[in-house]
This record gives C-alpha cells, sequence and structure tokens, in this order.
C-alpha cells in the first residue's frame, strides 16, 4: 500500500513538473511572439497611398427616360431604360453600366475605377551641380502585388517654379518632353527631341479643387508604354530644384480611365456615379518648397514641429521617436534633432522623407 501511495506522489510530481515545464516554454514562446512583434512595431514603415470607400449600385430609383413627346396630346413619351451596374471584375476595378437604349437595345460601357491600384510612395533628396548647385529629389512610386491594374498616371505636387522633371525611369529629359508645363512652354526651343517616350509630362490645371495649391506635374504612362508599370513593379522619377524639401501631396490612378463603349449618351442616373478626382489615391511624400528658404531658425523649428502629425500619418516615424522629437522641438531644439536625424535614419526610426526635410532646414 506504502509502495503504491509513493508511486502515485511520484507519478504526480513527475506530471506537475512536465506542466511547469510546458507552461514556461509556451511563455517563452508567447514573450518572443511578442518581443518580436515590439521590434516589429518599434521600426518605421511606410503607408500606401489612402483610398476612399465608394460603391458602384444599380440605382433603386429612376424616372423613365424621355424620347420625345405625343405630337396629337403634347404629354411626354417614356420607356423604362433600365440603368444597372454589374460588376466585371472586382480586383481590377471593372464595372459594366448597362441600359436599354432609344433603339429598344441593350447598351454597355465598361468603366474602370481609378483607384484599383495600392501604391507605395517613398522619396529622398541629394545634391547634384549643373552650373549651381541644385536638389535632386527621388520618387519610387511602387504599385504593390495587391493592386488590380497598372498605373497610369502619378501627379505631383511642388511650390518651386524652378522644378524640373529631370529623369523618368532612367531616362534623361529635354526640353522638347516638358512643353506641357507652364514653366517650359514659352523657353525658345533648344533643337531637342523627346527622349522620354510613352510618358506624357503635362500640368494639372488648378481650377480643380484637387489641383489648386501649389503646382502638380503629371506624369501620364500612355498605353504605348512598355512594359507597363503593372502589379509588382516600380515607376522611378527625378526632379532638380533650387527649393528644399518639405511636405507635398502627391495622387495615383491605375488602368485605362477612358470610358469604353457606345456612341449614345449614358443616362444621368449612371452618369452622375462617375466619380471626379476626388477619387484618386492620396497621400504624402516631400518635393521643392520655396517658401522655406528665407526660414528664422524659430519659423525652421515650428515647420518640423507641425509637420509631425504628417509625418506620423504617411508612416514615416515611429511612436517613440514622434514623442521625443515633439519633446525637443517644444525646446526649440532643431539642432539636436540635426545631430541624431542620421543615426535615427540607420536605427529605422524615420524615413528618408524625415532625413531630407531636417537636413534641407540647416
Amino acid at each position: 500500500m506504502r509502495n503504491g501511495v509513493l508511486a502515485d506522489l511520484l507519478t504526480n510530481r513527475i506530471t506537475s513538473r512536465c506542466l511547469l515545464l510546458f507552461l514556461a516554454v509556451g511563455l517563452a514562446i508567447a514573450n518572443l511572439g511578442c518581443s518580436q512583434a515590439q521590434q516589429a512595431q518599434a521600426r518605421v514603415q511606410r503607408l500606401a497611398l489612402e483610398k476612399q470607400q465608394r460603391e458602384y449600385k444599380s440605382p433603386v430609383n429612376y424616372a423613365p427616360r424621355e424620347v420625345g413627346s405625343d405630337p396629337k396630346t403634347g404629354k411626354p413619351i417614356a420607356y423604362d431604360h433600365k440603368p444597372r451596374v454589374e460588376l466585371s471584375d472586382a480586383k481590377a476595378g471593372k464595372y459594366l453600366f448597362k441600359w436599354i437604349g432609344y433603339d429598344g437595345k441593350e447598351k454597355t460601357v465598361v468603366f474602370q475605377r481609378g483607384d484599383a491600384v495600392d501604391v507605395l510612395v517613398s522619396a529622398s533628396v541629394s545634391e547634384t551641380f549643373q552650373g549651381q548647385y541644385l536638389y535632386l529629389y527621388t520618387y519610387q512610386v511602387a504599385n504593390l502585388l495587391s493592386s488590380g491594374t497598372y498605373l497610369s498616371d502619378f501627379i505631383l505636387q511642388n511650390y518651386a517654379k524652378d522644378s524640373r522633371p529631370y529623369e523618368v525611369n532612367g531616362v534623361r529629359t529635354t526640353l522638347a518632353d516638358l512643353r506641357l508645363l507652364d514653366n517650359f512652354r514659352n523657353l525658345p526651343r533648344d533643337g531637342s527631341s523627346r527622349q522620354v517616350g510613352g510618358i506624357l509630362i503635362g500640368q494639372m490645371s488648378n481650377l480643380n479643387e484637387q489641383f489648386s495649391k501649389g503646382s502638380w506635374i503629371d506624369y501620364g504612362i500612355l498605353s504605348t508604354y512598355k512594359p507597363q508599370i503593372s502589379p509588382g513593379k516600380t515607376f522611378a522619377v527625378k526632379i532638380t530644384s533650387t527649393a528644399p524639401p518639405g511636405i507635398v501631396e502627391c495622387r495615383v490612378t491605375g488602368g485605362e480611365l477612358t470610358l469604353q463603349g457606345v456612341d449614345e449618351d449614358m443616362p444621368g442616373e449612371l452618369e452622375d456615379m462617375l466619380p471626379g478626382y476626388e477619387q484618386f489615391p492620396h497621400g504624402y511624400t516631400i518635393g521643392p518648397v520655396d517658401h522655406l528658404k528665407p526660414l528664422s531658425p524659430a519659423e525652421k523649428t515650428k515647420y518640423v514641429l507641425d509637420q509631425l502629425p504628417l509625418f506620423k500619418k504617411a508612416g514615416w516615424i515611429t511612436d517613440k521617436t514622434l514623442q521625443r522629437y515633439e519633446a525637443q522641438l517644444k525646446n526649440g531644439s532643431l539642432e539636436t534633432i540635426s545631430a541624431h536625424v542620421q543615426q535615427d535614419l540607420k536605427a529605422e526610426q524615420i524615413t528618408t522623407e524625415v532625413l531630407a526635410i531636417i537636413q534641407g532646414l540647416k
């Protein structure tokens, strides 16, 4: 009997030790996971451009379509044109807008939403000498693998009259490439021919609300440009300017935005669904900002302090570093930040965008 009790006690102790060992291992694994998660959170990570949430659905309430009036009674003649929206390709953002036409036959227009791309924009700044020292801005516009179609436009804001598109995907621009930009339209011709084939470098009208501030350069990637900037590929551009870097905006589009369909006007109910420029994915990057040149040291400090929320929104700075910068800037210590900005970049606490802005304000 005694031996049986001892055997049970021994078994219980072994079982308890095994359970404790399993618990210890489990806690270690959990702690390791938490530690790795904390490390991941402690590293800066740029965020993709933002997109609006918008649905395209068949209209529920609509008036019959008028085709004329009765010659005897003068009353309008109308018919049910059955306007509707059908999803053609969810990932590619393609829809079919359908209705019964004036001839009684079904009409179809293919609509491509412009936000069917997930795009990450990264930027850095260096110096170049071309008769004078200039800032050289380099942009990497990544069309992520999660996108549903190819990149068709990169639209970049700036606040400097001398901003010049310098290079597109490794090809240097000439004056002939820049004729659609206000600052280059009236310059004497230098005999050069276009070098950047398949890319239309134009300027967005400031009459549109989304492009009313500053100047917006549009890199339109034509269907003739090969290979397309399909999901997983990157579009690279460079611009030069004497103006230092500050925060600017950018927008992109994806796919062929021209409506493809019939020679009959679309019914108003469907036409009203078509979005404007607000549908273009939108975000922040850095670009030439002339008004930063004459700032006093105190104004430079205030500028960086005011931009910290946008640094965070764009994914350019970690929470811990943001708090440190905020405290130092409130004490008027932009110099302290400048002294350590390279180490912060190396430690993945900030991105090259933050580095460029702070170094440009020295």
